[in-house]
């Protein structure tokens, strides 16, 4: 629908609309003299200050201060676009959401058109349900399930199911008259023969529903039983009522189980969102066999502010990140927070959570990469910054990037960080000053000292974070060694760490007296707190724990490496032996 909509029909539209029983039907409400309240779905709550007012047709928080009418509720609990709640609203009321004649022909989903295929999906979901629980072959579905760990109740809150290995099994239960066919076939249940005969497109494989946003099932992801077979996921085609770019698995259900979302984890697979609710994670979401889209990346902001992307860790997971980076570039706003994960080699968010339980995979999360020091290892991965051509290649790689970011502070952190990284003035860089007169500019100025460059190290950064806020020491883990990794700036850390243990309410003044007098860094003391005001306070207990724990394992890997060249000359200790074997172990583990 592409145009307007009266005004005189969407007041008739919220006159006929009962607001207790839209949110009711969605939040728990109670009577509370002329009004009903609820605890409000939009924030965490212990005490319901959330209001609903039948006369006034209208809601309201005390809490957060959201409010609005029914129309608005739809758009901002369920994440509706304006028309989609109005048509919502409609369908409720019974009425016709009016259109003028041109846009008529343009639209591409009527209901009349759509219904009966949402119709005959829900029958198939329920079909495929009850063969899990009893047709005579889903002993092995059953089985298989159970030795990747799932329970029958979270089988039932994704309403698994399964489709047996006959060929017409779905036809014959659903029907065979040709309209029915037809409908089985718009809906992408079944296959068209040549010959003009029909057969189940899904035949012997595990079924995962995929629901919209407002629960009803658009399509089915199916896996086979076991490990053998081609292609391992099957996916419904593209219909008219789904489009694999613009849903996601798994959100429904989060919603249901969170009404009030403030993050998203977003993975790979159907199996993996199931796993991961199993262990009590109930705000994952999965892509639906595709790289990332703009419009699930729109989806995902308009339920959560803050998300995590976590892709397997072998070759196609990190190339998968590296195909995201552009797209969700685009839609990073200021109060948004995106972090990455990438697994350890081999592992994805199901088998790693088996294998190694919630509290680790936690801990994966805590320590997942922020957006901005994702961009910059991946685009540094294969570049060594000592040579010239690949600053230069660097900043061809990265300026289309953040290009992308609307203009404000964090995309002028962004090119104040590739400035650091390349040694090339960010303005040079923005193209706002060319490089010839920032050269003579530079030239005229007696005793021009070049800026020292941040190196591309941890270090640096957990410098400056302490500096910036003490206090982070207390989030450090007691077992922490780092004192083996390369660079000053590791050394003066280290120290630091040590007079902070001792000293918490020490001044920046006594640590510049204490540390800065000799040379222990390749930066100034003034330089490191520079640095330090650039960096904001959002989210900085997790940047640095995620610094230092990228210095633990850069010590660890020292460590291997030079007990490894030791143990070629077969000089190693009993100790150095059980040493070598631990740290092995924990890099098989990360």
């Amino acid at each position: 629908m592409t145009g307007q909509i009266p005004h005189t029909f969407i007041e008739e539209l919220l006159a006929r609309t009962d607001i207790t029983d839209v949110i009711g039907s969605r939040v728990n409400l109670r009577r509370a003299g002329a009004n009903f309240v609820g605890r409000c779905p939009f924030h965490n709550e212990k005490t319901p200050s959330f209001t609903v007012s039948p006369t006034k047709q209208f809601y309201h928080c005390f809490g957060c201060g959201v409010s609005g009418d029914a129309i608005r509720f739809l758009t901002e609990y369920e994440g509706l676009h304006f028309i989609e709640a109005i048509e919502v609203l409609a369908s409720r009321a019974g009425l016709n959401v009016p259109v003028e004649k041109e846009d008529e022909a343009k639209r591409k989903k009527p209901i009349a058109q759509t219904a009966p295929i949402y119709t005959i999906l829900a029958k198939a979901a329920l079909f495929y349900q009850k063969q899990l629980r009893q047709h005579p072959f889903a002993r092995k579905a059953q089985d298989y399930l159970k030795s990747r760990g799932l329970t029958g109740q979270i089988a039932k809150q994704f309403s698994l199911g399964f489709a047996p290995p006959a060929w017409d099994t779905l036809v014959n239960h659903l029907g065979t008259n040709q309209s029915c066919l037809q409908e089985l076939l718009t809906a992408g249940l079944v296959i068209k023969k040549d010959s003009g005969k029909f057969y189940d497109r899904f035949r012997d494989r595990i079924l995962f529903p995929i629901r919209d946003r407002r629960g009803r099932v658009v399509g089915f992801g199916g896996r086979i039983i076991g490990a053998d077979g081609e292609p391992k996921y099957l996916n419904s085609p593209e219909t008219i009522v789904f489009n694999k770019g613009t849903e996601l698995y798994g959100l429904y259900e989060a919603r249901l189980g969170n009404p009030s979302l403030t993050e998203l984890v977003v993975v790979e697979g159907y199996m993996d969102v199931v796993t991961l609710a199993q262990f009590g994670n109930k705000n994952v979401v999965a892509t639906l066999g595709t790289a990332l889209t703009e419009k699930q990346v729109e989806l995902l902001f308009r339920q959560a502010q803050d998300l995590v992307f976590c892709f397997d860790g072998d070759k196609a997971g990190k190339e998968a990140a590296k195909r995201a980076l552009p797209i969700i570039l685009s839609y990073i706003k200021e109060d948004r927070r995106v972090r990455f994960l990438l697994l350890p080699d081999g592992e994805d968010p199901d088998s790693f959570i088996r294998k190694n339980g919630q509290n680790a995979f936690l801990e994966k999360l805590r320590h997942s990469t922020p957006l901005s020091d994702f961009l910059f290892e991946t685009l540094t991965a294969n570049l060594d910054l000592n040579y010239l051509d690949s600053r230069a290649q660097l900043i061809t790689l990265a300026k289309p990037l953040i290009k992308r970011l609307p203009t404000g502070i964090f995309q002028q952190m962004l090119y104040e960080r590739l400035a650091e990284l390349s040694g090339v003035d960010a303005d040079v860089i923005q193209g706002k000053v060319l490089f010839a007169k920032k050269k003579a500019e530079t030239g005229t100025k007696k005793n021009v000292k070049r800026p020292n460059i941040l190196p591309p190290t941890p270090a640096c950064r957990a410098i400056a974070m302490l500096l910036k806020d003490r206090s982070l020491i207390s989030c450090l883990p007691s077992q922490h060694n780092f004192k083996l990794s390369d660079g000053p700036e590791t050394s003066l850390l280290y120290d630091i760490i040590e007079i902070l243990k001792i000293e918490t309410t020490i001044s920046l003044e006594a640590l510049e007296q204490r540390l800065f007098q000799e040379k222990k860094s390749q930066l100034t003391f003034k330089e490191l707190l520079a640095i330090a005001n650039s960096i904001p306070e959002t989210g900085i207990e997790q940047e640095f724990l995620g610094a230092m724990q990228r210095l633990q394992e850069r010590t660890q890997e020292q460590a291997m490496e030079s007990l490894l060249i030791k143990a070629k000359t077969g000089t190693l200790s009993k100790d150095e032996k059980a040493h070598l074997k631990n740290l092995l172990d924990l890099k098989g583990k990360n």
